[in-house]
């Protein structure tokens, strides 16, 4: 019969498995080595949020990228007052935000809140970091996803809002003098 230690010890190893598992999934970590999504997976942090909870602000420091493990989270700004919803992102398709904060060190420059209960899986700069100190020959493959991504991420985003502006912010012709 297992003692409880070793059943407390299995349950973290598959609880490990089960993280790996969906790391390898996501878009940033899919097709990365074993061994680099095993450490992910020890270093990642499971972070939950209740519908409407701020996730992060613009302007704070970030420290951390975050991929959606369930749930919705909006990301918006403020501008003169009112919230722009920039995306709405689930954990069945664009599932992840903050990618850059695993890059360098800047303040948000979008906010992001629970649109539903909310699990997240983050992963600081900082043990991003240690993992690519560890594995340097997939360092420069991730950041090259990392900044594709996140391009990708820009020209969706900035679809919707050339879709959603206000007919008299489009001008195709200089004014004349």
């Amino acid at each position: 019969m297992d003692s409880p230690q070793q059943n407390h010890e299995l349950s973290q190893m598959e609880q490990l498995a089960d993280i790996q598992e969906f790391l390898n999934r996501s878009h940033v970590f899919s097709g990365v080595p074993v061994g680099v999504s095993k450490l992910f997976a020890y270093l990642a942090k499971r972070e939950t949020y209740t519908k409407g909870q701020i996730i992060m602000e613009k302007g704070k420091p970030c420290d951390r990228f975050f991929i959606i493990m369930s749930g919705k989270v909006d990301i918006y700004q403020q501008y003169n007052g009112r919230r722009f919803h920039l995306q709405l992102l689930t954990s069945d398709s664009l599932n992840y935000f903050g990618e850059l904060a695993l890059l360098a060190e800047f303040n948000w420059f979008f906010s992001a809140r629970a649109w539903t209960d909310v699990t997240l899986l983050s992963i600081s700069r900082k043990a991003f970091g240690k993992v690519m100190e560890r594995y340097p020959d997939s360092y420069q493959s991730t950041v090259k996803k990392i900044i594709n991504l996140r391009i990708h991420r820009f020209i969706d985003q900035s679809d919707y809002m050339l879709a959603n502006i206000a007919p008299e912010a489009w001008r195709e012709d200089p004014p004349e003098s």
